[in-house]
């Protein structure tokens, strides 16, 4: 199962923990966590698999942060199609 975006959004980073996504397509505004926002710019490129997806995020994970990170990273897709930003394929 692949995950993929349901447009080309916009992102706008203030250099904070957090970061505004702007979908499109919807024209909604959702505030999202930079971790959030860094697997959206990542799907945004193409559409990746969860294996793919760890593959790709795991070098810039912290040392010592990334035993949760396929549970982090199925959080935040869960988080993402119930905003209607992904969908899976």
């Amino acid at each position: 199962m692949k995950w993929r975006t349901e447009s080309e959004g916009r992102f706008y980073d203030p250099g904070e923990t957090t970061v505004i996504y702007y979908d499109t397509r919807s024209g909604d505004t959702h505030l999202l966590t930079a971790f959030a926002a860094h697997v959206l710019r990542e799907i945004q490129a193409e559409s990746l698999s969860l294996a793919s997806l760890i593959s790709r995020i795991a070098p810039v994970v912290e040392a010592g942060q990334d035993t949760d990170l396929q549970e982090a990273l199925e959080g935040v897709l869960s988080e993402l199609v119930a905003m209607d930003i992904l969908k899976q394929e």
